[in-house]
């Protein structure tokens, strides 16, 4: 269905954004990897991710110019400014990132072997990578050469890709063999067959394989717990060794399950945002092929999400990091907090002890709570408290009189409270 040109320009206009969005989200994937590439590209995890991003670096560019390549005076088109040349460049490369959704089904691909096959770097790195990066790099590119190939690549409205031109006109499959389309004859069929069909076979591809990783991981779970509370046989040996084995035992085994776990949810967090990102594009482009148009709500969706999808891989790639430095900051301010209050009740302690002295350097007083029991000595050094915090920050162990301190998980009654970074 046609659109108004107020429509129209908001369709234009949406990409520009999203698409510098997608750019900015990859280009910093691959700069964080860069960085530490000794380390990251050492591991298939990173050089999948690289990859992917590569060519949703690509894809974001081309996606990001909107209607600007399609040829000049395309009807229907909000400052269409291209050739035929730039429309099909701009579209060669739309199409080549149908890489990134097989890339996304190779990272969870990745996921498995790792949680339920226990699969280790360098075994999927020698393995199973080679073939990832091989099927992916061929598919994407192959397809995108195919289409140029068989002038597929044509104005489609938002930006270019495959579609038939003059839009509209009648392509051979439904048209009993005959044709008036100038170029990209049977367009419709080539779509499913080369983007939206292997599109939703890494969807659906994605799913089993994280209700797979899901099952494993509930069964490690069970496991655990089976383990962790078995009875002990009178029979069995109480040795102090055979103790110890078993302790250790148990430790490795919660370690494992943690770390598998935590794969199994960033593996569900990637193919999220794989599923947002194309929800939308399909329905929009199954209703076009069923009705011939689309709804103008549903058309800025597909423009918001599509070319986000770089950006929206960033959020999930950095998600550990900052979920790790939150932990770190609340702990950080707790401890701060606690250290604080200990220096302020120090320093009180002292003024209260020189005013019933009446002396400048107090003794250490023996006080009595309000609820009757012992305190601890309050301030045994001048000015003790007060040197607390920034002994903290310059990360030394620090020992300090305290009644009462809670500190991460433990706490600590009537006791001298030694804590270090």
């Amino acid at each position: 269905m046609g659109w108004t040109a107020e429509q129209s320009k908001i369709l234009s206009i949406i990409p520009h954004f999203t698409g510098a969005f997608s750019f900015i989200g990859s280009s910093s994937i691959i700069i964080m990897i860069l960085r530490d590439r000794r380390k990251k590209l050492s591991k298939p995890y990173y050089r999948l991710l690289f990859a992917m991003c590569v060519f949703d670096i690509f894809a974001s560019v081309a996606l990001g110019l909107s209607t600007w390549p399609i040829p000049e005076g395309s009807p229907g088109v909000y400052d269409p400014k291209g050739t035929v040349g730039t429309c099909s460049a701009q579209a060669f490369f739309i199409q080549a990132n149908i890489a990134s959704p097989v890339y996304n089904f190779m990272l969870s691909v990745y996921f498995l072997l790792r949680v339920k096959y226990g699969m280790n770097e360098n075994q999927i790195g020698r393995r199973a990578e080679p073939i990832m990066h091989v099927i992916t790099v061929i598919f994407g590119l192959g397809t995108s050469f195919l289409c140029l190939g068989l002038s597929l690549f044509n104005d489609s409205t938002l930006w270019c890709w495959v579609n038939a031109s003059p839009k509209g006109c009648d392509q051979s499959y439904a048209n009993n063999g005959e044709t008036d389309c100038e170029r990209g004859d049977n367009a419709e069929i080539y779509r499913w067959a080369i983007f939206f069909g292997p599109l939703w076979a890494c969807i659906i591809g994605c799913m089993v394989n994280m209700i797979i990783i899901f099952m494993s991981v509930r069964k490690q779970e069970n496991k655990l717990k089976k383990y962790q509370f078995k009875p002990r046989r009178e029979s069995e040996s109480s040795n102090v060794g055979d103790e110890e084995f078993e302790r250790k035992k148990k430790e490795e085994e919660r370690r494992r399950h943690a770390r598998s776990r935590e794969v199994a949810w960033q593996g569900l967090r990637f193919v999220g945002v794989f599923y947002l990102t194309w929800a939308f594009a399909t329905v929009n482009r199954l209703l076009q092929l069923v009705n011939g148009g689309s709804y103008f709500w549903l058309m800025c969706l597909h423009t918001i999400f599509v070319p986000m999808q770089g950006f929206f891989n960033f959020l999930v790639y950095i998600y550990p990091r900052f979920k790790a430095r939150k932990r770190a900051g609340v702990r950080s301010h707790h401890v701060g907090a606690t250290i604080r209050r200990i220096s302020i009740t120090s320093q009180i302690r002292r003024w209260n002890s020189v005013e019933e002295t009446n002396v400048e350097s107090p003794p250490v007083l023996a006080e009595k709570s309000n609820d009757g029991g012992d305190e601890e000595n309050g301030a045994a050094v001048a000015g003790e408290g007060s040197k607390v915090e920034d002994t903290w920050e310059e990360n030394e162990a620090v020992t300090l009189p305290v009644k009462s301190v809670s500190l991460m998980k433990g706490s600590f009654d009537g006791e001298t409270t030694h804590m270090s970074t």
